[in-house]
């Protein structure tokens, strides 16, 4: 199941240009982690719509290498991954943080198709900040980034 829904990759359609869409708050600067290229595409291409910044990688070890690299505003982590899955990608991420004081902690969103209560404690308690249960649509996990951000910088 893709992240914003049943789609495959006819839904992605590259010969049309991309609309800019009205997204309230600043542009962010989003790191993406899936391991189904579907997924990474419309995604990315569904976010950059709305002005976000996107880097999509397709495992946690790679998510890890971009979060070393760059400052985010955001990282959404599917959580079943080859190489290295979100839980451990985000561990290594919250390692990195507390080795690096100066650098404020990101928000770090879960992005799952399990939705059992068990499994979302385990998720938050991991160091992830929230959860964001696929499939859904797009305007779903907008709104969820920015409420999740907004709780962040409280």
């Amino acid at each position: 199941m893709g992240i914003i829904g049943a789609m495959n990759e006819s839904d992605i359609d590259n010969s049309k240009p991309i609309e800019k869409k009205k997204d309230p708050g600043p542009p962010l600067k989003i790191l993406l982690a899936d391991d189904t290229a579907v997924n990474l595409a419309l995604a990315s291409k569904l976010l950059k719509k709305r002005g976000h910044e996107i880097t999509a990688v397709e495992n946690g070890l790679l998510a890890f290498e971009a979060f070393k690299e760059n400052s985010f505003d955001v990282v959404l982590m599917d959580i079943h991954m080859p190489v290295m899955d979100g839980l451990e990608s985000t561990s290594k991420i919250r390692e990195l943080e507390s080795s690096q004081p100066s650098r404020l902690p990101t928000p770090i969103i879960a992005m799952t198709a399990n939705n059992e209560q068990s499994d979302h404690i385990t998720y938050l308690s991991s160091g992830m900040d929230g959860i964001i249960t696929k499939p859904m649509n797009i305007k779903t996990v907008v709104s969820q980034i920015r409420e999740i951000i907004a709780k962040f910088s409280a």
